[in-house]
């Protein structure tokens, strides 16, 4: 006979999985759309989604079949409306932004990974938060995070050329991700906290970094059905039991735990140096940290953040504000080794804004000058288009309700329709890898990486459905719930690349080696074959002669 607490466990369980079973009986079915054929009732198309060979198969491949509005398998039977279509990306994401909240299990999992901020509050909260932390990433903040940018990125250089040096040869072979994510860290401490995590000098022996390293690796990749079961398990529970829940003896979890301790921590010891050096009162202080800890002083309810809540800010912003933007530029470095003539017209024309620059007296660029740099802008338009490190995004409906469609969808039998109607609770997968790779918007070779299509008079993506907050990519997502941070990101991944290659020739390494799009919850770049399991992308550098 079972121990009490398992009994009671199994019921609870069981309660829970037939109430969603009996709501989803009252609710309008989606299975009049076509689509793959589920793995099982227990998890549905999920692993296939989740766990492909490569990241973005199973997106690229269902579109290509069954169309841009069709219907997969989530965990325990669930219907799930899975998106590339782009004017149902926009009604989505834009027009009734707030209407479609993150389902319950993707607010828990954010919940763990990095506690309730922005990037888990809906509604009225989250606007509450975004109203807070906007003036952080305005253009007036901005432009001066640039030369601390350009900065950060000249001590990665040093320490890449004396690795160089050291090896006694012209070139060496690096693991791009290793240096970028170091880079990044550092870049944000210095910008959003004027602080120094020091990861670019530390190495291997900074805590934090290596709190982050191969964290989506050891998280996301390769999990059994039963752990999607569980999490869509967990989105069922009510709010109180979701932190019991997270307590399980489940490997991932534990992992999760012991980054957040490091980046509480962390997070914590940022706020003490704050509040006792009293910047945080300055009049005009538009850094992060300033912000976030006005927000905890102030007594108006609407503009105040509690110390949970800047602490969530802070670990979203570690998390977010780093590991993305390093993935980004890696995979922008990885391409151009393998196309040496578009990186040959990258540092030509990174020269002459160079001179053009010192011509004026001013010994760094401004953002003017990145926004003139039209091959370095190709390049980050068409990584972002091209390499999305996040493949996908999940939503709920709020409400009964009628997505459109601009491209018509054929349903099971064979009728052309250009609406959905769905019920509340209804459950979408936006795919941004999908609508990224979509011909209908890019041209026929959207499937090859060629940043010449942002180079066309006609101008790519210019579409009458206008998608995303940058260049009609959805990488950034789009709407009231598009990445907070994307003109910071952007700005540090062009001064990054313009130090990198300015300095350094980037070619593949010796050997036949393949690189992969590893699925571990971010696009995150692997060796195909490796036993590693870890991220990696391994390119020769060599330093350019002044």
């Amino acid at each position: 006979m079972l121990p009490p607490y398992l009994l009671a466990a199994s019921l609870l369980a069981a309660v829970i999985v037939f109430g969603s079973w009996l709501r989803r009986l009252r609710a309008r079915s989606i299975a009049f759309l076509p689509g793959p054929q589920p793995g099982s009732w227990l998890s549905g198309n999920t692993p296939e989604f989740f766990r492909p060979k490569e990241a973005g198969d199973a997106d690229f491949a269902w579109t290509l079949e069954y169309g841009n509005a069709i219907c997969i398998k989530g965990a325990f039977g669930s219907e799930v409306l899975f998106i590339t279509d782009p004017k149902a990306l926009q009604y989505v994401l834009n027009t009734a932004a707030y209407h479609f909240p993150k389902p319950p299990d993707i607010r828990a999992g954010i919940q763990l990974s990095v506690g309730r901020g922005i990037a888990w509050a809906e509604g009225m909260q989250h606007s509450r938060h975004r109203k807070i932390m906007n003036p952080a990433f305005s253009y007036h903040a901005l432009r001066g995070f640039l030369p601390l940018f350009h900065h950060t990125a000249q001590r990665t250089v040093s320490k890449l050329k004396e690795y160089v040096h050291e090896n006694g040869q012209s070139s060496a072979v690096v693991n791009v991700p290793t240096w970028l994510s170091r880079t990044t860290l550092d870049a944000i401490g210095i910008a959003a906290f004027d602080y120094q995590f020091g990861a670019i000098d530390q190495g291997s022996d900074n805590k934090l970094s290596n709190a982050y390293k191969n964290l989506f690796v050891e998280t996301n990749l390769n999990r059994t059905q039963l752990t999607f079961a569980y999490q869509a398990f967990v989105g069922l529970l009510p709010p109180w039991l979701v932190t019991l829940a997270h307590r399980a003896p489940i490997k991932r979890y534990r992992r999760w735990q012991s980054y957040m301790k490091t980046a509480r921590e962390v997070g914590q010891k940022l706020v003490d140096r704050q509040m006792s050096s009293n910047v945080a009162v300055k009049e005009g202080s538009k850094d992060v940290m300033s912000i976030l800890i006005k927000a905890n002083l102030s007594e108006n309810p609407k503009t105040k953040l509690t110390n949970e809540e800047i602490l969530a800010q802070l670990t979203t912003l570690f998390l977010a504000g780093h590991e993305t933007t390093a993935s980004t530029v890696t995979w922008a470095l990885y391409e151009l080794s393998r196309h040496s003539d578009f990186q040959t017209k990258v540092r030509q024309e990174i020269k002459v804004t160079r001179e053009q620059a010192a011509q004026r007296g001013d010994h760094y660029l401004s953002i003017a000058d990145l926004d003139s740099m039209t091959c370095l802008l190709a390049l980050m338009k068409e990584t972002l288009r091209y390499h999305p490190i996040v493949s996908g995004l999940a939503r709920v409906a709020g409400r009964d309700d009628v997505i459109p469609l601009a491209i018509p969808q054929k349903t099971r039998a064979g009728e052309a329709i250009t609406s959905i109607p769905v019920s509340r609770g209804q459950r979408i997968a936006i795919s941004i890898s999908g609508y990224n790779r979509l011909k209908s918007v890019w041209g026929d070779d959207a499937d090859q990486w060629r940043p010449e299509r942002f180079l066309q008079s006609e101008g790519v993506g210019s579409q009458k459905t206008s998608v995303g907050v940058f260049a009609n990519i959805a990488t950034f997502s789009s709407g009231q719930r598009s990445c907070i941070g994307w003109r910071f990101a952007l700005i540090e991944m062009q001064a990054i690349l313009i130090e990198l290659l300015e300095n350094l020739e980037f070619s593949p390494p010796p050997g036949n080696i393949e690189i992969i799009r590893g699925a571990t919850g971010l696009m995150s770049p692997m060796i195909k074959g490796s036993s590693s399991r870890s991220v990696e992308l391994p390119l020769t550098i060599t330093p350019i002669s002044s």
